[in-house]
């Protein structure tokens, strides 16, 4: 038995044993008979009680052996098993302890890499938007692909109107591109080259065609397969557009003059905004209040050409004014002539002379709304400029016409026998 047991059960003894000789001499007992029967029951009930503890102090050794050893069964110690159960309890204590400041100290850097993530997220965006592109991201396990409201916006759909699939874009591609940048494509998955760019034609809602600039990386696991992809799309028009102008001087309209050049300009000039009418007109008057026309095309075909009063007419501004005009819809509302002509849009520029003067201007117009988006102001120039020299020309032609030439000097005499 426990020695600290022992010393329990003997003032336990000591106690029982002052109790009787209490009850011994007082009065409240007849006899020593009973005070010695008393005790003898209080013992019976310690001898019992000891037993029964000496029991239960086993017991609990033993669970306390088995939690010390659970606790850390690599450092064994001697002793009480209720102390070496003390001993581990302060150690895992001291273990919860620390765990909890290392949790602390994790939560807060977890804490402040998702804040770094997230304005590291919020900048891209803000990034993004600020450079008009628009973001896709494509999971080529599932085929998804999330297409930016940006994305969507740059061919005329809002955010809801377009899936999620990567046919919302392969659908949309011009038929002469697709199989160019559909290879460039599968190149890059394929980790032939470092990264995808490619320009190429996407079908916009209102029926046109839009050059977009894309540009995107593959991401790749550890064997190098690739299992995510991240692009942006950039709207390059109005640069097509541009090198298209130019283009097309350089090789045909510096070469034409007169009836034919104007002609190829007004054909030019509906196809670039892509509008279905385009004149160019010359001024009858100084100052003005009419025009005529000297080329028109429309519907795809060169019609009859007109005079008319620029009164009322959108024209009357580009004129009298000299500055551009445009008017995206609704161009009834300012000039109700307009609307005998079925014109939703209009487009004019004036043509100036070396001397600063208004001679004539290109005009476009449009039955159904007209983009916002003009092509680059280099373009508009071209046209003008273009138009502007081959009027003051005609110009230059008809005085020389109208004022023949002096006589040359050495046949002055001649003329004057």
């Amino acid at each position: 038995m426990n020695s600290r047991l022992r010393v329990l059960l003997y003032i336990a003894g000591a106690m029982l044993l002052g109790m009787a000789l209490f009850l011994v001499l007082s009065s409240e007992f007849a006899s020593a008979e009973t005070a010695l029967g008393v005790a003898a029951a209080f013992l019976v009930v310690l001898v019992a009680f000891a037993a029964a503890n000496t029991r239960i102090h086993k017991r609990i050794a033993a669970a306390a052996d088995e939690v010390a050893d659970l606790l850390d069964y690599r450092r064994p110690l001697a002793g009480d098993p209720l102390a070496r159960l003390s001993q581990r309890l302060r150690e895992l204590s001291t273990a919860l302890v620390e765990a909890l400041a290392r949790l602390r100290k994790e939560t807060a850097r977890r804490e402040k890499a998702e804040e770094s993530l997230h304005n590291s997220e919020e900048r891209y965006a803000l990034a993004v938007r600020g450079a008009d592109d628009g973001m896709w991201e494509w999971n080529l396990r599932t085929d998804s692909v999330y297409f930016s409201p940006r994305w969507k916006s740059m061919l005329g759909y809002a955010d809801h109107e377009l899936g999620d699939r990567m046919e919302e874009w392969r659908a949309r591609v011009h038929p002469q591109d697709v199989d160019r940048v559909v290879g460039e494509l599968d190149a890059h998955l394929q980790g032939k080259t470092a990264r995808f760019e490619n320009e190429h034609r996407l079908l916009h809602r209102d029926g046109r065609y839009r050059w977009i600039l894309a540009r995107g990386a593959a991401v790749r696991n550890a064997v190098g397969s690739a299992y995510r992809m991240v692009g942006l799309h950039t709207d390059i028009s109005a640069r097509k557009q541009v090198q298209e102008a130019l283009l097309e001087v350089a090789d045909g309209l510096s070469t034409l003059s007169g009836d034919e050049c104007f002609r190829e300009l007004t054909k030019r000039f509906a196809e670039v905004l892509g509008v279905r009418e385009a004149f160019v007109c010359e001024c009858n008057n100084y100052p003005t209040t009419r025009v005529h026309m000297l080329a028109h095309w429309n519907l795809g075909e060169f019609t009859d050409c007109a005079e008319f009063d620029l009164t009322g007419t959108t024209c009357e501004d580009v004129i009298q004014q000299g500055k551009q005009v445009f008017v995206p819809s609704n161009v009834a509302a300012r000039w109700p002539l307009e609307k005998a002509f079925d014109r939703e849009s209009y487009l004019g520029l004036p043509c100036i002379d070396t001397q600063g003067r208004v001679i004539g201007h290109i005009a476009c117009a449009d039955g159904r709304e007209m983009r916002q988006e003009l092509p680059h102001l280099a373009i508009l120039k071209i046209f003008a400029i273009r138009t502007a020299i081959e009027l003051e020309r005609r110009m230059l032609k008809r005085e020389q016409l109208s004022f023949p030439k002096a006589p040359h000097p050495e046949n002055t005499s001649a003329v004057l026998h």
